[in-house]
């Protein structure tokens, strides 16, 4: 687990909704208004264990979902907003780093969301809902669909592989890895221990400071010093504790004895220099 060689920061981040930028999942909070237990086919299709096609229409059927719902679902997501995603989306887009969700999650419940974090319409990606077989079909109620959904997004304007970042908890989300530069898994909500072992980083914090600073990189550090120096700190501090962790665990020394200091790596992120 570390930074790729190269990584410099993003000009284009996708990030996950569910168990990302909110803590919740959007579909099991349907289910429990609706007096219907769906979690356990979230789980397993988030943890890879299911095919995600093979779980989304039954869990539609079963839940039927009305316009009502929906806007209950949306002041759920804001009220369940993960720390610091707003204050991130601010930044990010004002330094340059263009934001997207892109969400297996409904779309009708996550635009709200998205309005209330600042990101726009267009570039909030999820799954439409006028009808569960529309639903079913769309490519982001299917695996494989964040990428095909990356290079589509990344083609016009271009965006090159390296310059791209993905955060989530899920497995979706880690089947972009090889279309983006950085693919960051999120365990400060859920972990998957697939995304936990596949990921470029993983993190464990109930916030997203450090996607801030990892998606500014040594491109844009200047400017995030500049517009949020608190917020860079912020990240910097939980990055360290990451690689620290890492380097603890890949160096365990005999009983008995302690353990040297960890050393920032080549080709980890380097707080001078991001």
């Amino acid at each position: 687990m570390s930074l790729p060689k190269g990584w410099k920061g993003a000009d284009i981040l996708f990030l996950d909704c569910d168990s990302t930028l909110s803590s919740i999942e959007g579909i099991d909070e349907l289910a429990a208004r609706t007096q219907t237990d769906v979690s356990d086919l979230t789980n397993r299709a988030m943890a890879g264990e299911l095919a995600l096609e093979e779980v989304y229409g039954q869990r539609l059927r079963q839940i039927q979902p009305t316009s009502d719902d929906f806007e209950w679902l949306g002041q759920r997501y804001i009220e369940t907003e993960v720390e610091g995603v707003s204050r991130m989306i601010r930044v990010l887009t004002e330094i340059g780093v263009e934001c997207h969700i892109l969400s297996g999650g409904l779309l009708p419940g996550i635009l709200p969301f998205a309005a209330h974090i600042g990101i726009p319409a267009e570039r909030t990606h999820a799954v439409p809902y006028p009808t569960a077989d529309i639903a079913c079909a769309h490519p982001l109620a299917q695996n494989g669909g964040k990428p095909m959904m990356i290079e589509q997004i990344c083609a016009d304007p271009l965006h090159y592989r390296k310059r791209r970042m993905i955060v989530g908890d899920g497995s979706s989300d880690l089947e972009a890895a090889p279309n983006v530069g950085l693919m960051v898994g999120f365990g400060g909500v859920a972990t998957r221990a697939k995304v936990k072992a596949g990921a470029h980083l993983f993190l464990t914090e109930s916030n997203l400071y450090a996607v801030a600073t990892l998606a500014a990189g040594n491109l844009r550090a200047k400017q995030i010093r500049e517009v949020d120096l608190e917020l860079y700190e912020l990240g910097i501090s939980q990055l360290r504790d990451v690689f620290a962790a890492q380097y603890m665990s890949e160096h365990r020394p005999p009983m008995g004895h302690e353990l040297p200091p960890a050393p920032l790596h080549e080709g980890r992120i380097k707080p001078e220099e991001v």
